[in-house]
């Protein structure tokens, strides 16, 4: 095969996990975070955007059959593609946290009564549960997450009616509900009356959840994931949301046989807390994601395996590659250049890709690594079919393609992550285009024409999620441009005067 038939055939797969769940389990990593994801060892995974939070969910999802074998139910809050569950709920939001917290411990009950079902699972402790939830028309006719969450949120809604009606109205002697009113599920403790009259606390039903599990044999995990996107509309509805989840969370914590998974962004987690949160230092069973050079490059060389074509034509085996990281970043250097800027002092090519891919916290997220490579694959293709075959060697894809490749890159993180996500610290990012790498308060204050303090102030925005890296000592702060934003911006190289 030539060079440009091998380009044309092989993959480097999606940047999006859920974009390639059947190839994804093919080419995933399974390092020590992973272990201690799928033993159970941790709730709470934290990542940057890209980091690969939903390619941990999906490799999870993928193996829900070994996890059934290992006694343990794995079912989602959310979604996994498309629109998210909690898009309706910015249209009419729950007022505060403590109406949210009673959304996600009720949501979360009758999701169970869901996998249960599904599973054809049952005992006399899951009967009652589920009688107690349909008599206060808690199941829904339709199937589906979106169902579950309108029906548990119109519940609490009618709930947090009664409960705020005015003295005079008509209340049943027993019950002390208002007359015609039928709810069976309390979010406080219920008096003997309203017991023996069928009214039980939200904590009596998590009690039934806990013996049905016991008695089922079956530990229950409850994942929640794509929070980045659920609530993206309105931070303030985004706050309530993630506190209350993480309030819920520490509620049921006691449950040795039901247990919430929440995969979500560290940078939402730290504008969470830095206001300060009490509950925060109950989430002891926590991961981090993080990504080293060597971690980077097993990533990157399962992917190009993936490929039977470059398997054929560099005459190795995946076994003998996958064993040894010598061998791996020996093919690496066979399939790509050894720098893409040449010279004694410039880096090779690896550690380029690495420098040119690390934000202002030092992430680097392997969505931007896939990116870059599919990328410079599709500009290698072009260089070729127009007669710039500028190949060395071996060599699948050149620096040019590299370097071209980059601008893309470039181009995507700064619009589809950081003005999607930041959308008013954009006027202070596009001000900086043509400007120089490496910036001081007082430069930037002037170019955006603003005063000393206000410009700390949007400073220490753009630093807290990665567009600046700060460096210098605290007399003297310099706030230096990663290269992954330099390109789009068309800055240039140096310090401001």
């Amino acid at each position: 095969m030539t060079k440009l038939e091998i380009l044309q055939r092989i993959k480097f797969g999606e940047r999006i996990a859920e974009e390639e769940t059947e190839n994804l389990e093919k080419y995933f990593v399974e390092t020590e975070d992973w272990r201690r994801v799928f033993s159970g060892e941790v709730d709470v995974i934290y990542g940057s955007k890209g980091a690969g939070k939903s390619a941990i969910y999906a490799i999870l999802d993928k193996n829900r059959d070994q996890l059934f074998d290992n006694s343990i139910l794995l079912t989602t809050a959310e979604n996994p593609r498309g629109n998210t569950v909690f898009e309706g709920l910015s249209i009419e939001p729950p007022t505060g946290q403590t109406e949210f917290v009673r959304l996600w411990k009720l949501y979360f009950l009758v999701i169970t009564v869901s996998e249960f079902d599904e599973w054809e699972l049952s005992n006399k402790y899951f009967i009652e549960l589920k009688e107690i939830l349909q008599a206060s028309s808690l199941i829904p006719q339709q199937k589906g997450l979106k169902a579950i969450l309108k029906t548990c949120r119109d519940y609490i809604r009618h709930f947090m009616n009664v409960e705020s009606m005015q003295p005079g109205v008509d209340l049943n002697q027993v019950t002390g509900l208002p007359s015609g009113v039928n709810f069976k599920v309390s979010f406080r403790e219920t008096s003997n009356n309203e017991f023996l009259s069928g009214i039980k606390s939200i904590d009596y039903l998590y009690d039934l959840l806990e013996k049905a599990l016991v008695e089922a044999k079956f530990i229950l995990w409850i994942a929640v994931d794509r929070l980045d996107v659920a609530f993206t509309e309105n931070l303030e509805l985004e706050t309530n949301a993630l506190k209350a989840l993480f309030k819920a969370y520490r509620d049921l914590v006691p449950l040795n046989y039901l247990k919430i998974k929440i995969f979500l962004r560290d940078d939402i987690w730290r504008r969470l807390t830095e206001d300060g949160f009490r509950e925060a230092s109950h989430i002891t069973k926590t991961l981090t994601i993080a990504w080293n050079r060597e971690s980077i490059i097993n990533l990157l060389i399962r992917r190009i395996l993936n490929n039977p074509e470059i398997i054929n034509e560099f005459k190795i085996t995946r076994e003998s590659v996958i064993g040894d990281l010598t061998n791996q970043e020996e093919l690496f250097y066979r399939i790509f250049p050894d720098q893409i800027d040449v010279g004694d002092k410039k880096p090779k090519t690896l550690d380029w890709i690495l420098s040119r891919l690390r934000d202002g916290k030092s992430v680097i997220a392997p969505r931007e690594l896939i990116h870059l490579l599919n990328e410079a694959r599709q500009e290698q293709i072009k260089r070729i079919q127009i007669g710039q075959n500028d190949l060395e060697s071996e060599n699948l894809i050149g620096r040019y393609a590299f370097k071209s490749a980059l601008d893309t890159v470039s181009k995507v993180r700064l619009e589809q992550t950081i003005y999607a996500e930041y959308p008013s610290l954009r006027r202070l990012i596009e001000k900086l285009e043509g400007e120089k790498t490496e910036q001081r308060i007082e430069t930037l204050a002037a170019i955006w024409s603003t005063d000393h303090d206000q410009a700390k102030v949007d400073i220490k925005r753009l630093c807290d999620i990665g567009f600046f890296e700060e460096r210098g000592d605290k007399q003297n702060p310099r706030y230096w441009v990663p290269f992954i934003y330099r390109a789009e911006l068309k800055m240039i190289q140096g310090a401001a005067e």
